[in-house]
């Protein structure tokens, strides 16, 4: 039934018609723009959240549960600076708290230059460590999600988002079409660190003020990924190679291809956005029980329905889910399929959410969110408040409202 209803409400916003429109963005950004972030939560669930496994999808490591109630969820800083018209940098450094391992990492550090080619048409390149193009909310880092729950295809695809290193190259054509193509070192799921560029990217896209459609493909060279049945705390940048299984170890060797469909269309205060995933892998499966021919796939979709009221305030609803289908053969097949997690991977997961969103113009943000969700036939419910400020914007609206 979901996949059905979410497959219909994608069709549906991608037949909506076009219109041109002047694609450009236009930014009232200083020259230097410092960013400073922090932001934490409160979570309350019934089971733990997020599940260690996926068992209808090929995962690496298992995910470590989140803590309960209050948490420091992370801290940003960073400094974007525009060099000229045309150029630009960011770098951007994100403490994460014991979620993630209280982890340190530089999630974001990139060089870009946009390049006139004319009235109609503009050039782009970026290159660093940046979020890789693949589907719309891959775009911007968890924590500006609308809603801070992971849908479950994104973290079966790519396990929850792709930040990596590497260079892209953009077309913009003022009636609103855009064209992407990006290499990418990809050392991290679902590929597997190598040397080189693991991961190629492409997407075409069109967008106007009110509506948007993209199309988004990766493909990713996985040189060894391992999926041995742990769990892990914290995130990384990497995923250790795997070339020859040890005891406890399931190995991929192969290929990895996903594809993203997405669209938004909006009615005064009434926006409807939704993302469509299709991940492919083709290759080897290997263990000390033996090495046979793998292909699988993984596919899933979520609508999500945003009301504003008001200037301050935006209301959400969100359905999602997703589905895994796995083929081994070779000797101890089924055997392999155990230790990789993947012997019962008929069922579809789906799960259902509701949110509100407060913002103001000092750079405060409040959100909660409640989500009932179905994986591996076991039921959760996940309560979620965020709480987040961008103290440079704060600071700024204190100091212009003093005499």
């Amino acid at each position: 039934m979901f996949k059905h209803l979410l497959s219909g409400s994608l069709a549906a916003l991608c037949l909506l018609p076009m219109q041109q429109v002047f694609s450009h963005e236009i930014s009232d950004e200083g020259k230097i723009v410092p960013i400073l972030n922090m932001g934490g939560r409160y979570l309350l669930t019934d089971k733990d959240y997020p599940s260690s496994r996926l068992n209808n999808a090929l995962e690496a490591n298992g995910q470590q549960a989140y803590q309960q109630k209050n948490a420091l969820d992370y801290i940003d800083l960073g400094l974007k600076v525009n060099w000229t018209d045309d150029l630009s940098s960011y770098v951007k450094a994100s403490y994460h708290g014991v979620d993630l391992g209280e982890e340190l990492a530089v999630e974001q550090a990139w060089l870009k230059y946009a390049y006139d080619v004319n009235h109609d048409n503009m050039l782009t390149i970026k290159a660093g460590r940046q979020n890789v193009p693949l589907g719309q909310q891959n775009l911007e880092h968890s924590h500006n999600w609308l809603m801070g729950v992971t849908p479950l295809v994104m973290r079966a695809s790519i396990a929850g988002s792709w930040l990596d290193d590497g260079v892209q190259l953009a077309w913009q054509h003022e009636n609103g079409w855009q064209a992407q193509l990006g290499a990418y070192q990809a050392d991290t799921f679902p590929s597997s660190k190598s040397k080189g560029a693991n991961a190629i990217t492409a997407n075409i896209a069109w967008q106007e003020d009110f509506r948007r459609l993209q199309l988004s493909f990766a493909n990713f060279n996985v040189n060894g990924r391992t999926t041995e049945q742990q769990l892990t705390q914290g995130h990384s940048h990497n995923q250790a190679a795997c070339l020859t299984p040890s005891l406890g170890q399931v190995c991929f060797d192969g290929q990895s291809n996903i594809v993203v469909l997405d669209a938004e269309q909006s009615w005064g205060r009434l926006t409807l956005s939704t993302e469509a995933w299709f991940k492919r892998e083709s290759g080897n499966l290997g263990s000390l029980s033996g090495l046979v021919d793998y292909r699988g796939t993984v596919n899933g979709a979520w609508l999500t329905a945003i009301y504003r009221w008001q200037d301050q305030w935006q209301f959400l609803a969100r359905i999602e889910d997703l589905q895994g289908q796995h083929t081994l053969k070779g000797t101890n097949a089924k055997l392999i399929a155990q230790e990789a997690g993947i012997s019962q991977s008929d069922d579809t997961f789906y799960r259902v959410g509701i949110g509100a969103i407060w913002t103001d113009q000092r750079g405060i943000k409040l959100s909660a969110e409640l989500h009932h969700e179905n994986i591996g036939q076991q039921d959760n419910l996940i309560f979620l408040l965020r709480y987040q400020i961008e103290l440079v914007r704060f600071l700024n609206v204190k100091t212009n409202s003093n005499p």
